[in-house]
C-alpha cells in the first residue's frame, strides 16, 4: 500500500477511535448523568446490546473505508470542506446501516420504533462531524499532499 494511503488511515484511526468509543459511552450514559438514575441506561443497553456491538466493530471497519475516501479525496485536491462531507457521510452511513440491519434481523415487534434513534443520529452524526472531528481528520489528511516550500531560494 501506499505511504501516504497508509498514513490518511492511520490519521483516521488515532483520532477517529478515541473520540468514537468516547462519544458512544456518553451517548449511553447520558440519561444516567441526567436523570440520577440507571433504569434509562439499562433499558437502551438491553434493547440495543447486540446493535451498540455491531456499531463499535463497523465502526472501525468505517474509520479504515473512510480514510481511503480521504485520501483519494484530497490527492486530487478536493476542497477541505468537501472531503470532510464526504468522509463523515461513509463512516456515520456505514456504522448506522448496519445498527439498522442488525435491528432489523434481531426485534421483532416495533421494528421501525427502535430504528428511528439510528435515522435521526445518521443525520445529526453526519452534520456534526462533518464540521469538527471529520474537518480535523480530512485537514491532516489533505497535509499530507502539501508540497514542502523552499525556505530560500538564490536563484
Amino acid at each position: 500500500m501506499k505511504k501516504k494511503l497508509l498514513q490518511s488511515i492511520l490519521i483516521s484511526y488515532l483520532i477517529g477511535v478515541p473520540i468514537g468509543l468516547l462519544t458512544v459511552i456518553a451517548t449511553i450514559y447520558i440519561p444516567l448523568l441526567l436523570t440520577g438514575e440507571g433504569l434509562l441506561t439499562m433499558v437502551v443497553l438491553i434493547a440495543y446490546k447486540v446493535s451498540i456491538i455491531g456499531l463499535l466493530i463497523t465502526f472501525l471497519i468505517a474509520l479504515w473505508v473512510g480514510g481511503i475516501v480521504a485520501y483519494q479525496n484530497a490527492k486530487i485536491s478536493t476542497p477541505l470542506l468537501l472531503i470532510s462531507l464526504k468522509y463523515s457521510t461513509v463512516i456515520n452511513l456505514i456504522i448506522w446501516t448496519t445498527f439498522c440491519l442488525i435491528i432489523g434481523v434481531t426485534e421483532t415487534k416495533d421494528v421501525f420504533f427502535m430504528m428511528l434513534p439510528a435515522i435521526i443520529a445518521f443525520f445529526v452524526c453526519t452534520i456534526l462531524t462533518t464540521f469538527s472531528i471529520g474537518l480535523l481528520i480530512s485537514y491532516l489528511i489533505k497535509r499530507l499532499f502539501k508540497k514542502p516550500v523552499e525556505l530560500l531560494n538564490t536563484n
